[in-house]
This record gives structure tokens, C-alpha cells and sequence, in this order.
């Protein structure tokens, strides 16, 4: 009894596959390529902008990047280029214009009951978190002072930590509530 060698598939024959056009020519540093294109120049510290990007290289050579900036525009299109230009406003102007598009209280502390040392602890861990949790406006209240026999002392306590705060930049603003310090119990502190 013959036995029949196992029988596998017809492999073909393993080729190598044919080379990328860019594998097929080594590249050669700085020779030109076809096709016309040049290599691309690399520039060093000594080499004029001003020079290199100007239209009329052949005729005449600018002597700086602003020459050859004055020179491709036309000096009418770059005095309506400069009249354009928007003044930046004032940090001031900036400021009122980030009080005025804060949204309201987000959170509120109350001191009310607090010596001075614990409303300063109290208000400084407060806009911490505030800050850590990206709020933009919180209110303080100190209260008006009209149940204190000396009068109204966390008031002067913490709007003096906000005036040092906001001189650090800790804090970007702080308003009494009512615009007037005499007639409020509550300050609102806008967060950068």
C-alpha cells in the first residue's frame, strides 16, 4: 500500500517588491531634482529678509525689511492699513469690562458672628476654593456693624486683606454692594 505525500498549495515565488520612486534614486543633497524645482535654501543669521522676499530682486535690492516692506504696498493701501488699526483700551477700560460681563454671585460667606482673625482665615480659604474652581464673582458678607458695640470692625478688617489681594493679583475687583460702603454689608469680589 503506497501512501500519498501530503499535497500543499503551489507557492509562487517570493519577489521583492518595487521600489518607491523615492527609494529608487538616493537623494543628494543641494543638486536639483527634475522636474525644474530647486532645493529648498536653508538661511542663516546673516541673510536680509528683506532681500530674500522682495519681488524685484534684479533691479534694484532694498536696503532693509522695511524697505522692502514700504516698497510691496502701495502707500495708500498702507495708510488705510494704519488708520484701521483699533486703539487698545485701557486697563481700566479692560476691567469694567470684565465687572460688567461677570456673571452674578456665584457663591456667598458669611462672616457674621466672626472675630477679625477668623473672618480674615475664613475669607482667604473662601476665595482659594473660589479660585480653584474657577468662579468669577462671589460675595463677602461683613455685615453693617449695627449690632457691634464698636461699630463695624470686619469691614475695615476685609476690605483691607482685598486691597492686598488685589494688589498681588489674587483677586481682580472688589465693589461694595450697594456702591457705598456706609449703606452695604457685603462686598462682591471678581475673581481673575
Amino acid at each position: 500500500m503506497l501512501s500519498s505525500a501530503p499535497s500543499f498549495p503551489q507557492q509562487k515565488p517570493m519577489r521583492k517588491p518595487n521600489p518607491s520612486p523615492r527609494q529608487a534614486e538616493p537623494a543628494v543633497r543641494g543638486s536639483k531634482k527634475k522636474g525644474g524645482k530647486q532645493p529648498i535654501r536653508k538661511l542663516s543669521a546673516g541673510d536680509d529678509l528683506g532681500v530674500l522676499f522682495s519681488h524685484d530682486r534684479e533691479d534694484t535690492l532694498p536696503d532693509s525689511f522695511a524697505g522692502a516692506l514700504a516698497t510691496g504696498i502701495p502707500a495708500a493701501i498702507l495708510t488705510e492699513i494704519l488708520t484701521e488699526k483699533e486703539e487698545l483700551p485701557t486697563p481700566a477700560q479692560a476691567l469694567q469690562a470684565a465687572i460688567r460681563n461677570s456673571p452674578p454671585p456665584q457663591e456667598r460667606l458669611d462672616l457674621h458672628g466672626c472675630t477679625a482673625s477668623e473672618a480674615e482665615i475664613k475669607t482667604e480659604n473662601f476665595l482659594a476654593r473660589a479660585r480653584r474652581n474657577r468662579l468669577q464673582t462671589v460675595l463677602v458678607i461683613t455685615g453693617k456693624g449695627l449690632h457691634s458695640p464698636e461699630g463695624s470692625v470686619l469691614k475695615d478688617v476685609i476690605e483691607a486683606r482685598l486691597k492686598i489681594m488685589k494688589s498681588n493679583g489674587t483677586i481682580l475687583a472688589y465693589l461694595w454692594e450697594k456702591k457705598d460702603r456706609e449703606k452695604s454689608g457685603a462686598l462682591l469680589v471678581y475673581l481673575p
